[in-house]
């Protein structure tokens, strides 16, 4: 009867899975059954609805991230990872911050770390910012193919510089980016069409220029001007020491070129950004219409709580302790 069944059983049909070889393996010598494990057999299974081609991009990767996924403009806000840790990166976009800070240009990160940051930030749900050492080509390059979304170039004075950032962080015919198809910033190229890979690269990826000056407040309406260009950033330290008022960065005349330049920017129909820790300016900023907010960060908010919990215990609490029981026998 055996033999009668085998030599009835008929061929699956095509496009059927089939369990090894060795999941249907019986008999008194034979090792104990383990689960089946199933193979396609089908010449085209990629090609199925329910096997879709995979993505270039994240599918929660939305291109304008100025707005919430009902269409509604947001405030980004965000903290900065001065330590190059990825799980503290991950952990303040779990928290809900929508933007996570890596910072090149004072930090001690290269770009294999902040490659592993970008992927850390966005298993988190957050978008990765880089802040590059300078507008140089291959920093601005680099950034981009590692993953950063937003690209912050510190000391654009200039709109001839913003120029340059937009022709080496943008592809034809906004600049002139550098062609490649292998990296995380294209998708590792699994797009096939190349003009839409690229432009939807462009789209996903925002330019900002640092104002750090008095030239590049000066200059700021052309700066405000570069095509391709999302917006200005305003870094209150630097900016402060050109301005002849280092480190008052609350104080009122610090205060109002901030709101000039962010409604300058708005006006002109580019975002604003700054960092900044809570205070006045940071709310002036804000009510100006800066919408790419950084706060806060890992280093930052270290200094502050550790003191503090340092302090939990004194320094000759076992001392104390142990001369009172000794005086007490």
């Amino acid at each position: 009867m055996s033999s009668s069944n085998t030599g009835s059983t008929s061929p699956p049909p095509s496009g059927t899975l089939q369990p090894t070889p060795e999941a249907t393996a019986s008999g008194p010598s034979a090792p104990p059954l383990r689960q089946p494990v199933y193979r396609s057999i089908h010449p085209e299974h990629a090609a199925q609805p329910d096997h879709p081609a995979p993505s270039a991009q994240p599918q929660s990767a939305q291109a304008d991230i100025f707005t919430d996924p009902g269409g509604r403009p947001r405030i980004l806000r965000g903290v900065c990872v001065y330590s190059g840790s990825p799980r503290l990166a991950e952990l303040a976009a779990r928290i809900g911050f929508e933007t996570v800070w890596i910072e090149m240009e004072h930090g001690p990160a290269d770009y294999g770390v902040v490659e592993t940051l970008c992927v850390a930030i966005e298993a988190g749900g957050a978008i990765p910012a880089v802040r590059v050492p300078d507008g140089q080509r291959h920093h601005v390059l680099r950034a981009l193919e590692v993953g950063a979304r937003i690209v912050i170039v510190p000391m654009i004075n200039t709109p001839e510089q913003a120029r340059q950032l937009v022709e080496f962080g943008k592809f034809p015919p906004l600049g002139c980016r550098g062609y490649n198809v292998r990296s995380r910033g294209v998708g590792y190229g699994l797009h096939p069409d190349r003009q839409k890979l690229f432009a939807d690269a462009d789209a996903r990826t925002h330019l900002f220029a640092q104002i750090e000056t008095r030239q590049a407040v000066e200059n700021l309406p052309q700066i405000c001007q570069t095509r391709g260009l999302t917006g200005i950033f305003i870094g209150p330290g630097d900016l402060s020491a050109s301005l002849g008022m280092l480190g008052h960065l609350d104080g009122q005349a610090m205060i109002q070129v901030v709101r000039d330049c962010v409604r300058q920017a708005r006006a002109a129909g580019k975002h604003a950004g700054i960092l900044v820790t809570p205070g006045r300016l940071l709310d002036a900023a804000i009510e100006a219409g800066a919408d790419l907010l950084y706060y806060g960060g890992d280093v930052t908010e270290l200094t502050v709580a550790w003191p503090k919990l340092l302090e939990v215990v004194r320094p000759y609490s076992l001392t104390t302790a142990t001369s009172a029981a000794t005086d007490t026998t």
